[in-house]
């Protein structure tokens, strides 16, 4: 009697499973996918589902040998919990370069259906010049990993290439106004072609200029009511390693008021910065901050820069200490 009463419990564990008839399987997890992740921002918080709209995914052999492409729409992802479903492929390994914002015509890209190191990402403008409001651009690769039809779903954390940056050129005389036709306000960098590794291909520097430049007035905390320039810029990815100038010049004059190493000087916030709980290197601050609040205080006159604040951290100009 005891040996009857396992089997029937054994029956009725298999009945339950998702092996016991085809028409049973609806709710059971098949096929392979990637969840795609935002994680690797400065708050290190989930943000897939709020930034990420759409994404392309080329898929290589492990030897680099492009294999297919799938798109996937805002409504798919949002429909999957931002996941895509990936078949047809042969069984084997596979590495997976996402990209997301890649189709927006302010980017161009070439070799997407070459080898892996053919492919490349560049702004689509036709000179060397940028003054667009950039759309998001997020990348994420997958290394090789095994492709069947076991149920898998794999994690392809994204990182940021985008960063947009809200200047504030001021003097530190309240008495003092600028007039915001006289001048002009630029970061000049290599970094406007990536490969699917994301690294940065040398080419010619391009120019980034503002999409947005007016005359305003703001309360300062420190040196009371302040009238000077308002700029709105957007740049590709910032690197540590590669030399990239924030330049005021004032027509008027031809001068150069100011030329300063960017990424030096937003990349000291880093080891200053706690939400993580830990010092961060100059890229991965970089990397995980894509706003910046800038401001840039001049001299009375004009012509020097004294100091900035970045992200609400102070910074002297001439010496770097923190106040």
């Amino acid at each position: 009697m005891m040996q009857k009463l396992v089997i029937l419990c054994l029956l009725a564990a298999s009945m339950t499973s998702c092996a016991w008839l085809k028409e049973d399987t609806d709710d059971c997890p098949y096929g392979f996918w990637l969840q795609l992740s935002y994680t690797y921002n400065i708050l290190d918080v989930e943000a897939a589902q709020e930034y990420v709209k759409d994404a392309y995914v080329y898929v290589y052999d492990t030897e680099g040998h492009y294999v297919t492409r799938i798109y996937a729409p805002y409504q798919s992802l949002l429909m999957n919990n931002h996941r895509i479903r990936v078949e047809g492929l042969a069984e084997g390994d596979y590495q997976f370069v996402v990209w997301s914002g890649s189709g927006n015509n302010a980017y161009a890209v070439s070799g997407d259906t070459g080898e892996k190191s053919d492919f490349r990402i560049t702004l689509a403008t036709a000179t060397a010049t940028s003054k667009e409001d950039l759309p998001p651009l997020f990348y994420g690769h997958l290394r090789p990993v095994h492709f069947s039809d076991s149920y898998a779903v794999h994690t392809v954390s994204l990182m940021k290439n985008t960063n947009q940056l809200a200047c504030l050129v001021v003097p530190m005389d309240d008495g003092v106004t600028m007039d915001k036709n006289d001048y002009v306000l630029r970061i000049v960098t290599d970094n406007a072609v990536m490969d699917a590794n994301n690294a940065i291909q040398p080419t010619t520097p391009v120019t980034y200029e503002p999409y947005l430049q007016d005359a305003v007035t703001v309360d300062d905390a420190d040196y009371g009511q302040l009238h000077g320039l308002r700029f709105g810029l957007t740049t590709l990815r910032l690197m540590a390693d590669r030399d990239c100038r924030i330049i005021l010049e004032r027509k008027s004059t031809g001068e150069t008021v100011f030329d300063i190493s960017l990424p030096e000087y937003i990349g000291m916030i880093g080891e200053l910065y706690t939400q993580l709980g830990r010092p961060l290197t100059v890229q991965e601050y970089l990397d995980r901050q894509d706003f910046y609040t800038i401001v840039f205080y001049l001299s009375g006159e004009l012509d020097r820069l004294m100091q900035l604040r970045v992200n609400t951290w102070r910074i002297r100009a001439n010496n770097h200490l923190k106040l």
